[in-house]
Formats: C-alpha cells, structure tokens, sequence
C-alpha cells in the first residue's frame, strides 16, 4: 500500500472499490440496497434494545407512590446527570440530601411521570409498538429525574394520554371513563401527601439560607451548593406544578374527547373528580408562588354546524 495508511483503511471500510470483492460488491445494485436495509434494520434493533433495557434499569412506582431505586439508576444515571449539568453550567449541590428532600423527590415521582407512560415493553405484537412509545415517555422523564437531560417534560403532549386511553381494549367504554376518575383520585391522594413535604423543604431552605446569612466564614463552594440546593428545590416543585398542569388538560381534553366518541353517563362522575382536582390544586398554587392556572370550562358550545349545513350535507338527519 503507498499513501495514507489511515485514508486507505477508511476507503476500504466506505466500499469505495480499493479491493476486487469489494469493485465485484458495487456491481450489484441489489447487494448495496440489501447492506443498507441490513444496517437501519440493525440500529433500529439497537434503538429499540436500548429502550427496553432503559425501561428496566429506570425508576418504577413504590409503595405510597415514592420512587423504587435501583442500584444502576442510583450510581451510572445519577453520576453522568451531575457532570452533564455541571458541564452545561447548571446548578447542582453536591451537599448531602435532608430525609424530606429525598421523600419530596420520591412522592413526586408518582406525578412528574406522566398517566400513560409505562415502565415495560408488551410483548403483544399488536401493542409493541404503541407500548415502545409509552416506555420511552417512562424513560424520558427518568433522564430528567436524573439530569441526565435538560428540562424535556415542557415538550410532552397531554393528548397521548387519550390516545393511550383508547387505544386500549376494554369489556365495556364505560370503563374508560372509570379510568380517568381512578386516575384523578389517585392523582389527588399523591398530591395531598406532597404538599407537607414541599411545605418542610421550603421551611428548611429558608432556615438554610437564614443559617447562611449569619455565617462569615463560608467557603466560596459552599455558598454555591448552598444556594444550588435551594434552587434544585425550587425547580423540583415547579416541575410538579408543571406535571400538575399537565395531567389536568390530559384528563380535560380525554374526558371531552370520549363524550363524543364514546357517550356515557360516567362521563359526569369524571368531571366532579376533576373540579376537585382542580380545586385542589388551586388550593395550594399561592402557598408555593406558583401561578393560578384554570381548565377549560364544560359549559356547552354552539355547534360549528348549523341545521342548514346538517342539511346539505344529508338531509335526512334535519327534519
């Protein structure tokens, strides 16, 4: 060979014709379109490997909705979301975690996770596809846990979740509407046993930086993981509040979504669930300074068609 070794062994790994086996390979258009359909089909292979067993290795719900750890999401995730927010110029405290800043993390998780995101793979052939998505949605919001990504729940749809809801077979639609009250309730309960949790994280922020305030003698990195914790408080609640906003107008736009399709009396039950959810929420929203945030509203619209336009368009449905 005679030239740039490294140049002749890219060529050879490219196919660009440097050897006889691989001149004889270009010949045939048929063998160039079956290596690239072998290779997609590869990554494809790997992509979807690599968020099965992301979906294994991530966080799963508890008892009392807390996050289930695992020794891989504890140790790999958490140690690459440090430097890569360290690295982004985030702020992140490397002091050790209070009891209630750990359960507040914990009982978030239950929240935070979107309704229809799932922490496993079906292995129906009908549903592998759909329950990839719903994984992924489970991992994702893991890796934000994790800050091995930035802020990406602001980037969610909440009309996946009645698509999700749908999607799913049932004896009986009436249980669709269940669903969504069960969903509500549960949603309620976990936010009722965060809200106590929050309220001591903030008490002790403010006792942390009141202790901060008087000491003279603070090393330069310690003010900054002083004032990082307050922040990463801070930005936890504000997520649950975003997850809040979230699952609201999921709820919201499902619940009118299945009155159309699928009308049932439960679909009255659906909505007391979420007013009070709702009510809740707003219930606590000026306590943490977070803004006042409303659903739509269930009072009747006119139609978009009016009887004159039924009737072009079948006149025997206007009589």
């Amino acid at each position: 060979m005679t030239g740039d070794p490294s140049r002749e062994r890219r060529s050879f790994r490219c196919g660009n014709g440097t050897t006889g086996a691989l001149k004889r390979r270009q010949q045939s258009p048929f063998i160039k379109a079956s290596s690239c359909t072998v290779l997609v089909a590869r990554r494809s292979l790997l992509l979807m490997m690599l968020g099965s067993l992301g979906a294994c290795v991530t966080s799963t719900e508890g008892d009392f909705g807390r996050t289930e750890r695992s020794p891989a999401n504890d140790s790999i995730m958490k140690f690459g979301g440090k430097w890569r927010a360290k690295l982004q110029g985030e702020l992140y405290s490397d002091f050790n975690m209070t009891d209630e800043e750990i359960l507040m993390r914990d009982k978030a998780w239950a929240l935070i996770r979107p309704p229809h995101a799932q922490d496993w793979v079906s292995t129906d052939l009908w549903d592998f596809i759909p329950s990839i998505r719903y994984a992924a949605l489970h991992v994702l919001t893991d890796l934000q846990r994790t800050r091995l990504t930035p802020v990406i729940d602001t980037a969610f749809n909440p009309k996946h979740y009645y698509r999700a809801l749908r999607s799913e077979k049932y004896a009986s639609h009436h249980v669709r509407y269940e669903r969504i009250t069960t969903d509500i309730n549960a949603d309620r309960e976990v936010f009722a046993a965060f809200i106590p949790v929050a309220e001591r994280v903030v008490a002790m922020d403010g006792e942390r930086m009141s202790a901060l305030n008087r000491a003279s003698d603070m090393e330069p990195g310690e003010l900054k993981n002083a004032y990082a914790r307050v922040d990463e408080n801070r930005r936890y609640i504000g997520w649950v509040w975003r997850a809040m906003k979230f699952r609201m107008q999921a709820y919201a736009y499902a619940i009118k979504r299945l009155e159309i399709e699928t009308p049932s009396p439960k679909v009255a039950d659906a909505n007391a669930a979420l007013r009070r959810l709702h009510a809740d929420f707003l219930a606590q929203s000026g306590d943490f300074g977070q803004e006042e945030f409303t659903i739509d509203d269930t009072a009747e619209r006119p139609s978009r068609y009016t009887r004159r336009q039924w009737a072009q368009e079948d006149p025997n449905m206007v009589k």
